[in-house]
């Protein structure tokens, strides 16, 4: 999975450079993330619920753009996930992520919420 995620980053960095413009693979590039840096197995395209499992947990796999003015992401708790990858993208293209238990997200009144990226704890390593 690693060359599919390499040439992919790749490619979205040089149409960029070279239009301008953005192609529509940054969720696939987040995907491909946490499949290789996490372990995370991902379900079959346009699964309900989630985008993959980790042992016996459903994570969801979220992506803030390196276009996007805020770093933060809309998240659906309707969902059926344990655990929230979100993966940022930034201006180099330089990808990294940051993963919380569904049950440490803030609590919310409604269907979604915000989640922003300087509130998701660092990675340790």
């Amino acid at each position: 999975m690693i060359p599919y995620f390499e040439n992919l980053i790749s490619l979205a960095e040089s149409y960029h450079y070279e239009t301008g413009l953005h192609l529509a693979v940054y969720g696939d590039v987040g995907e491909l993330f946490g499949a290789i840096t996490y372990g995370i197995k991902l379900n079959k395209t346009y699964a309900q619920g989630s985008d993959g499992r980790l042992g016996n947990d459903h994570i969801e796999v979220k992506t803030i753009t390196p276009f996007k003015n805020k770093d933060e992401v809309l998240v659906d708790t309707n969902g059926n996930f344990n655990k929230l990858l979100v993966v940022k993208i930034n201006e180099a293209f330089q990808v990294s992520g940051r993963m919380i238990d569904r049950k440490e997200l803030p609590k919310r009144s409604g269907r979604y919420l915000r989640v922003k990226w300087a509130d998701l704890p660092a990675p340790t390593q």
